[in-house]
């Protein structure tokens, strides 16, 4: 007489008690050998979502590791807009000094932005500075600075680079109004 035993819903048959309990005992190793693959498969899909995610957290450090050396910064119209809307008047009023001269002095910096000494021109070029290196652009890809002594009298000079230029040209800044009025003074002296 035939043994029927159910097994997770499926109702199996067999010809003795031993056949029936090798047959139980079969069809749990290969459930069991099927949990462990699909484990195994799990892990290995978490193991590849892991390389796959490292890869990606690699090429971000990359990238901002390099963004911290100006001679590998790449100006993007994105880049320029993020920084641009970030500073406030007097920052965006002195970029817009250095985009139009190329290179300017402290003092005609100065006369333009309407501020008597060096210390205020200072925090106002820090600004566009930390507004960068929030953004992680190296300062040094927006402008630089050669201090000089004349007659025991310091001064300095900025100049904008020719990449920050090209791009500021490319997105059609600075405006008129950042411009006109300022450049005039200056240009006067």
């Amino acid at each position: 007489m035939p043994i029927a035993f159910t097994h997770k819903g499926i109702t199996y048959t067999a010809d003795t008690p031993k056949e029936a309990d090798e047959m139980l005992a079969l069809l749990k190793e290969r459930e069991a050998q099927a949990k462990a693959q699909a484990k195994k498969r799990k892990a290995e899909v978490w193991m590849e979502q892991m390389l796959s995610r490292a890869s990606e957290y690699r090429k971000d450090f990359e990238q901002l590791i390099s963004s911290y050396d100006e001679n590998k910064f790449m100006w993007t119209p994105d880049f320029f807009k993020a920084l641009v809307n970030r500073l406030g008047q007097p920052q965006k009023t002195a970029l817009a000094l250095l985009v139009t001269q190329r290179s300017i002095s402290d003092e005609q910096l100065r006369k333009a932005l309407e501020i008597s000494n060096n210390q205020a021109l200072a925090g106002i070029l820090s600004g566009i500075s930390k507004q960068a290196t929030a953004l992680y652009i190296p300062p040094r890809a927006i402008f630089s600075f050669e201090n000089f002594r004349s007659g025991g009298k310091r001064s300095s000079q900025y100049l904008v680079t020719d990449e920050f230029r090209q791009i500021a040209a490319q997105m059609n800044w600075p405006p008129a109004n950042l411009e006109a009025p300022l450049l005039f003074d200056i240009r006067l002296t």
